[in-house]
């Protein structure tokens, strides 16, 4: 599920307005209704205001909001899957290094 989608069907399941969610989260509603289709990224500061409102652990939401993004970064790629294992193993070189 994107990062949009799952951030709509928790304020729904919460019975909650859009313009409602939006004020919590001092947010032109029609910004929030694009970062929910899909349309808009929200920023990191979002993303942790967002599991504040929702009640949602902040690092459940970071990782899927993460994730998201890197979807659409490479999705149009045809080898996508090599990139992924290419930036896994950079990601391990890295955390060695820091070791």
């Amino acid at each position: 599920m994107e990062f949009g989608e799952y951030i709509r069907s928790l304020r729904e399941k919460r019975n909650m307005l859009l313009r409602e969610m939006a004020a919590n989260l001092n947010m032109d509603v029609a910004y929030l209704s694009k970062i929910e289709r899909g349309n808009r990224t929200a920023r990191r500061e979002q993303v942790e205001d967002l599991a504040k409102v929702l009640n949602k652990n902040k690092d459940e939401l970071l990782n899927l909001w993460m994730a998201d993004k890197i979807v659409n970064m490479i999705k149009d790629e045809s080898n996508s899957t090599e990139i992924l294992k290419k930036a896994e193993q950079e990601i391990k070189n890295l955390t060695n290094k820091k070791q």
